[in-house]
């Protein structure tokens, strides 16, 4: 014998079932296209919203719709950040014909006040609307199969895939606010690459300075596969004399000279812009419009990857983080800006002088139609070929690693900068090899030793040891020999060999002092003693009836600057 269920249960599925029904009864056509359900207690009419309420009890209960709200917004798909695993939603709604879409954060369609925010998008949300409007939300989901995608909120590398604005990988990309938006939409594709070879590069490879820009355009999207890290290509020289031209030609590799920024901005606008290029180069145009207290702090943050820790009433914002090269343009080297910081030397590769010279207008005007027919291509097939031939082409670029290494000739900072210039020397190798370009290397190699020359700032421990025999040279009064000194002494010359006091090497060199005397020591420009068995750059001197431990300066190194500190008789 079968028992039959209680009428209490028969009673609720059967209500269950009508509210099933119903449900599918109230689809209903959204002005985007598709058809969407619509959930218990709610009502489109007109193609606004409405909410349905109750007064009464019992027989006198009755139900009407109220407005709820004058558009129809409706959810259309949701997206999750690959990156911090957040939550995205997007809102579609029609207002005076029309349709507008917008993606937020799932924060914001959960409480009041992130909600109202978005009212100025043209959503009538207000006060007396947005707890209904969250419920409405809420159960709407519930009811229909939003379709899920996922998203990134910059460019480049991200996890196991590479991002660029016209080859997504599948990715929606969301830029964060209105010049992320710019940036994304500045990457356009123009041309071909034979065209921008025959009409851009061709134009531009006579010139080294100008094409050792050109190429690393090309090359900021392959650090990370070459394991280096953020470094900056900075060239300085007269106004008007083709820096400008020579960033919209390194911009013509990925899009428009929209890419190309000024310097005028805050610190935290170029955080953000580096986090959001990621991959790609950071381009910035005229340092002489950036805020000059910001500029060697900014160079240490770029060159690190990660914006500054910041905290907030929530607690601690979110970093930024970026692995890309910038190209600076600009009057003034941003060494000169960050004169004593030896750190800054070692992430940035000065190059002084004009990046054209005797070309004529004739030049530009071929040069500028080159870049407007022929932008963006060339980037795309360069990442083509790189993701199908990078393990067979990488040990080439440790073989160039070597050969600029021996260059240093053992100076860290040089070392540093020229894995950088190998990874361009080896980028420049890629595009012959990838477009048959016509490229001499031999001119890349000629103009590294030239940089090395021109830049005494990028060996810091030589030029901190100028620096200070300058100012011996021209306080010589402070400088003890065979008579007492008149001034405050800063140093003893006796037995043809310079002794600088301690405390006037620390005054002088700040906080940089342990690291440039260890390197002094190291290079041999000091002379190093013995004591407790350890290497050391000071040394018991007795002079004129008093003791003092200074530090002694290799006499061969001190002639061969040109300081001549023995006195006449």
């Amino acid at each position: 014998m079968v028992t039959k269920p209680p009428v209490e249960i028969i009673d609720l599925a059967e209500r269950q079932r009508k509210k099933i029904q119903r449900t599918e009864i109230e689809a209903v056509d959204h002005p985007s296209g598709i058809s969407v359900k619509i959930p218990e207690g709610f009502e489109v009419r007109d193609g606004r919203l409405y909410i349905i309420v109750s007064e009464g009890k019992g027989e006198n209960k009755i139900t009407f719709p109220v407005h709820l709200i004058r558009t129809f917004p409706i959810i259309t798909r949701s997206l999750t950040n690959i990156e911090r695993s957040e939550y995205y939603y997007e809102l579609c709604w029609q207002n005076e014909g029309r349709l507008y879409k917008e993606i937020v954060p799932a924060l914001t369609i959960s409480t009041a006040v992130e909600l109202k925010k978005i009212s100025n998008m043209s959503l009538a949300v207000n006060d007396n609307n947005a707890k209904n409007l969250i419920s409405f939300f809420d159960k709407f989901l519930l009811l229909n199969n939003v379709p899920s995608t996922e998203m990134v909120e910059r460019l480049g590398h991200i996890d196991n895939s590479f991002v660029h604005p016209l080859q997504t990988d599948g990715l929606e990309v969301l830029p964060g606010d209105v010049g992320e938006k710019q940036i994304f939409e500045a990457f356009q594709s123009l041309g071909s690459s034979a065209g921008w070879i025959e009409n851009v590069l061709k134009l531009i490879e006579p010139h080294p300075k100008a094409l050792l820009m050109l190429v690393s355009s090309f090359t900021s999207v392959i650090l990370k596969d070459l394991k280096l890290g953020p470094f900056i290509i900075d060239l300085s020289g007269p106004t008007s004399k083709g820096k400008t031209t020579v960033l919209k030609a390194a911009a013509s590799v990925w899009g428009t000279e929209h890419l190309v920024s000024e310097w005028n901005g805050t610190a935290v606008s170029f955080e953000r812009k580096s986090a959001f290029l990621n991959s790609f180069p950071m381009i910035l145009d005229d340092s002489m419009k950036a805020d000059e207290r910001q500029l060697q702090r900014f160079i240490y943050n770029f060159s690190g990857g990660r914006s500054k820790g910041r905290g907030s009433v929530s607690g601690s914002q979110k970093e930024f983080s970026w692995n890309n090269l910038m190209l600076s343009t600009g009057e003034t080297s941003l060494l000169d800006y960050a004169e004593r910081a030896g750190g800054a030397a070692a992430r940035v590769l000065p190059i002084k002088g004009l990046p054209f010279k005797d070309s004529d207008h004739t030049f530009f005007s071929e040069l500028y139609k080159g870049i407007e027919n022929n932008h963006g291509t060339v980037g795309l097939e360069f990442l083509e070929h790189w993701n199908q031939n990078k393990k067979e082409l990488l040990p080439l670029y440790y073989e160039h690693n070597a050969m600029f290494q021996k260059k240093s000739n053992g100076n860290e900072v040089v070392s540093r900068i020229a894995r950088h210039y190998s990874a361009i020397y080896f980028t420049a190798g890629l595009l012959m090899k990838f477009f048959d370009a016509p490229l001499d290397l031999g001119w890349l190699e000629i103009l590294f030793d030239e940089i090395m020359e021109e830049n005494k700032s990028i060996d810091k421990p030589m030029q901190m040891l100028e620096a200070l025999l300058t100012d011996l040279d021209a306080s010589r009064e402070c400088i003890s020999g065979k008579y007492e000194s008149k001034m405050e002494m800063k140093a003893i010359y006796k037995d043809g060999t310079l002794f600088l006091l301690p405390a006037y090497l620390k005054e002088f060199l700040g906080v940089e002092t342990n690291a440039i005397r260890s390197e002094w020591l190291r290079r041999g420009i000091t002379l190093s003693a013995d004591r407790d068995g350890k290497k050391t750059d000071t040394r018991q001197l007795k002079h004129l009836r008093k003791k003092y431990r200074p530090v002694a300066f290799n006499p061969e190194i001190i002639e061969k600057m040109g300081f001549d500190f023995e006195e006449e008789d």
